[in-house]
């Protein structure tokens, strides 16, 4: 429609940005047919994404974002209206406030209908409209009263044919009886026509009334009371199908209407008539019929006596179900029959109806869960496990297994982990073999990972594999590892890219479930026990090799490729190749969902070993992305941390730039109530700011907290060694970079033994050269500890230096730099060729556009020339330090 609507420019340009948010997940053509025809003829889309199907809320919340994005612009702004707002439930809801809230939607409003005296301080959509205000969005709101009585008159003059002036004191009766509620006028003088107190005379050839019998009329101030009163003298099979409709829901089509209604119990066709004519219902455009207001079907409803709306909600459920083919039992139909009959559940089953329930409640939870319905599919569970008997395990077993595992799959993806918690205990107590354990002990792990208890999850998964065949010690030493690794690098010593790639497939479905748990063995094992973890890299390495490649075999072969970069195995000639093989695996295994896997070790770890490290930065940005798609969170904190990373410590960008994409993507996160994953941002972001010249605490914006209460509850918290290595790395380059060596001096002091090994990740090189430039400056100024620090200075000129053999472009300047700070230190006899390392590092850092390291240099290089009393070298330096600064942004 909004394409039809607009010139062929206009539809171009919004076919570009569709194709641009869509280039990686194309799985939102399947809900939404049209926008695959409004593109049709781009070979981009032409095929379906791996993606597609079931996908996680926050994979929706996104697609759906970026949907508005794309079609908004200032030529097509976009307005959404929305009505009865009160009913919404808190997943809608939590969509509408990340409508709202993301950064990248413009030319964008939300037009919302709510009544308010049904929405008090408890409301979820109270707390929305309030979060809403607080991020700074302007709402404008609109009380809607009754109308006035001058409206009803109005109404009431044109529905009968005469003046206002005669009609007045008729409508002032109605205006008072109905409370000026327009649905309430309209259906009350429906009423008084019905009841001989509103007839058209012949005579006069008008409409006359009894004003006084109105004025007697008792009226009940609830509209709905009202309506079902009326809705009491209509002939009873009349009645009884508007009770059918009503149960039906708010939208109801012809054909389950007559599935609905018993042999001679109606006429449909005059039913439908007479709703139509009587105001009831209403026909749409799709011949489907609907109310025509949700307080009507709550009148029809009340027909249906409170002590009989459980058993004639069953039995209407049973009929559509008797009356139903196998292929009618899908979607809205198979929900239909299942909410019905599960309103019934209190009633005296027996047995047979509680099992037939219970399947068909699985049914449908499936059914939700292929639509992303998880809160839905979840509820279906639930009421599926409460109708099973309690010798359900013995009786019922393929039954009790399959409601189960569907079960808790569900809560876990919905964030219903107190009914995850209860419900996992009971297929590992009670499956009676080890294979119907597996899903139960899969989902058990990524519960525990993501509950922070990482100790139990790893235990888990090392029992799980021991089950498996594949025993793992959980106190493995460095000497089992390098055995680990000598046998991988033997298996791969003599392979091609190309002859890896080729080998077959992985179909042995107890490989298959192995390296599945050595995968998730490797999340919960990153921070507890970094050796462990390096050993279950190479034993997912070595089951792919032995026994054919899977989807995982990418983020194996990556993972290995980033262990490669670790001091105690390093070859980045062999780290370098093992991360091409991954990157070329993703195609070859079709394995899109490794994708955000593969690009967080290659473009973190592995790339700028090689390659510069500018070059990064788009493919992790491309690998963030895909993460969101696929609702990896996990995955989009880590790549989005490397990218703050890279951005701000490595590639001299604008900071500017950085700080914008940062903080878009860590409100972002935040409104997908990623909170804990926040917190390894938020120093970066911090940095930024305090980089930039902010005044703005980003501690008190987004977490109601100071800096320094930040700090100190990270470092007492147990585990979130991650987190804390951030902190560390973040305050110490701000401190350098501000000139501030003692406080650069003591943050290196507290964490200082974890900068120098691990994998190469970007931060670990950048808390090397930090460790360097501190290392040489307190030697110089603290001659008692002088060979402490210098030793401090000189490991990491060592080590930049071995790294610069491999990537002079990224490591260079900071090798001549480190040795100019080195030759600074030694004295005198030393001083012309510590100036030359200066110029050629400053120099170096300015070709490969490194703009902060230019700046850094010329400071450095000042300060050299100032202790010689050169002050016009060091002015000059200066200078130029702080036209590198600016223009970097700082």
């Amino acid at each position: 429609m909004i394409a039809e609507s607009n010139t062929s420019d206009t539809s171009k340009s919004m076919k570009k940005r569709l194709r641009d948010a869509f280039g990686y997940e194309n799985g939102l053509y399947e809900a939404i047919p049209h926008l695959l025809v409004f593109l049709q003829g781009d070979t981009s889309i032409a095929h379906p994404s791996p993606t597609m199907g079931s996908k996680k809320p926050n994979q929706i919340e996104f697609m759906l974002c970026r949907l508005i994005g794309a079609i908004t612009s200032d030529e097509i702004p976009v307005i959404i209206y929305l009505d009865d707002l009160q009913w919404a439930d808190q997943a809608t809801l939590d969509l509408i406030g990340m409508l709202m809230l993301d950064p990248n939607i413009q030319h964008f409003g939300i037009l919302g209908c709510y009544r308010d005296n049904e929405v008090d301080r408890r409301h979820p959509l109270f707390g929305l409209l309030k979060a809403v205000r607080l991020n700074g969005i302007d709402l404008t709101e609109i009380h809607v009263g009754p109308i006035e009585r001058e409206s009803v008159n109005s109404i009431v003059s044109d529905a009968l044919c005469l003046p206002p002036s005669l009609c007045r004191p008729l409508s002032t009766v109605i205006h008072q009886k109905a409370g000026g509620v327009i649905l309430f006028v309209i259906r009350f003088l429906n009423s008084l026509n019905k009841q001989g107190h509103l007839v058209y005379c012949l005579e006069s050839r008008r409409w006359t009334w009894d004003l006084e019998k109105i004025k007697s009329e008792r009226v009940s101030e609830d509209f709905v009371v009202h309506t079902t009163l009326q809705m009491n003298s209509l002939p009873k099979p009349f009645q009884t199908g508007l009770m059918i409709a009503a149960c039906l829901g708010s939208i109801f089509n012809g054909p389950i209407l007559r599935k609905a209604i018993e042999e001679n119990e109606l006429d449909m066709d005059s039913f439908i008539k007479s709703g139509k004519d009587g105001g009831y219902i209403e026909e749409s455009e799709s011949g489907s019929y609907r109310w025509t207001h949700d307080q009507i079907q709550q009148a029809a409803y009340n027909l249906i006596l409170p002590t009989q709306r459980e058993s004639f909600h069953y039995h209407l459920g049973r009929r559509l179900l008797k009356n139903s083919a196998n292929c009618d039992m899908n979607g809205d139909f198979l929900f239909m029959i299942v909410e019905n009959m599960n309103r019934g559940t209190d009633l005296k089953l027996n047995r047979d109806e509680m099992t037939q329930l219970a399947r068909l409640n699985l049914q449908a939870g499936n059914e939700a869960m292929s639509t992303s319905g998880f809160h839905s599919a979840a509820k279906y569970l639930q009421q599926g496990i409460n109708l099973l008997s309690k010798d359900s395990w013995i009786h019922e077993y393929d039954l009790t297994i399959q409601l189960y595992d569907a079960a808790l799959d569900t809560y876990y993806t919905a964030g219903q982990f107190s009914n995850f918690e209860v419900a996992v205990k009971q297929p590992l107590t009670h499956a009676i073999c080890f294979e119907d354990k597996l899903n139960s002990y899969h989902h058990l792990v990524r519960f525990l990972t993501a509950s922070g208890r990482s100790e139990e999850a790893l235990e888990t998964c090392l029992s799980v594999l021991k089950k498996l065949g594949e025993e793992i010690a959980p106190n493995a030493d460095i000497k089992s590892l390098l055995a680990e690794a000598s046998c991988v690098k033997q298996m791969i010593r003599n392979s091609s890219i190309d002859d890896m790639l080729d080998l077959p497939k992985l179909k042995d479905s107890h490989k298959i479930a192995k390296i599945s748990f050595l995968s998730t063995a490797i999340r919960c094992s990153f921070e507890m026990n970094q050796v462990l973890f390096a050993i279950i890299i190479c034993r997912m390495v070595k089951l792919s090799l032995q026994h054919g490649l899977h989807s995982i075999s990418a983020d194996a072969f990556s993972l290995y490729g980033a262990l490669l970069t670790c001091p105690t195995l390093s070859d980045f000639d062999e780290a370098y190749k093992m991360g091409r093989l991954a990157l070329m695996a993703i195609d070859r295994l079709n394995a899109f969902r490794m994708k955000p896997n593969v690009f967080l070790s290659f473009y973190g770890a592995i790339a700028h070993c090689k390659e510069p490290v500018q070059a990064s930065i788009p493919k992790l940005l491309e690998g963030y992305e895909v993460a969101f798609a696929l609702g990896d969170m996990e995955r989009v904190t880590g790549i989005l941390q490397l990218y703050a990373a890279v951005a701000v410590w490595g590639c001299g960008d604008k900071l500017t730039k950085a700080e914008e994409i940062i903080r878009i993507h860590f409100r972002r996160m935040l409104q997908h109530k990623q909170d804990i994953s926040c917190k390894n941002i938020l120093p970066h972001l911090n940095q930024v700011a305090k980089l930039t010249g902010s005044k703005e605490n980003v501690y008190v914006t987004f977490f109601n907290t100071t800096e320094d209460n930040f700090f100190e509850e990270e470092m007492n918290r147990r585990g979130a060694h991650t987190r804390k290595l951030i902190l560390h790395t973040c305050r110490m380059y701000l401190a350098v970079m501000c000139g501030d060596m003692e406080s650069a001096a003591r943050e290196y002091e507290r964490n200082g033994a974890k900068y120098q090994g691990g994998i190469r990740f970007f931060g670990t090189t950048t808390r090397v050269f930090l460790a360097g430039i501190v290392g040489f400056y307190l030697a110089r100024k603290r001659r008692l500890d002088e060979k402490k620090w210098a030793q401090v200075g000189e490991i990491s000129m060592d080590t930049i230096k071995s790294w610069t053999q491999d990537s002079s472009w990224n490591y260079a300047h900071k090798l001549l730099l480190l040795e100019a700070e080195c030759l600074f230190l030694k004295g005198e006899e030393h001083e012309h060729i510590a100036a030359a390392k200066y110029n050629e590092s400053i120099a170096l850092a300015k070709k490969h556009k490194f703009k902060n390291e230019e700046g850094l240099a010329s400071q450095k290089a000042a300060m050299f020339h100032l202790e010689y009393n050169r002050k016009e070298e060091a002015l000059s330096h200066l200078k130029h330090a702080k036209a590198c600064y600016e223009c970097w942004g700082a």
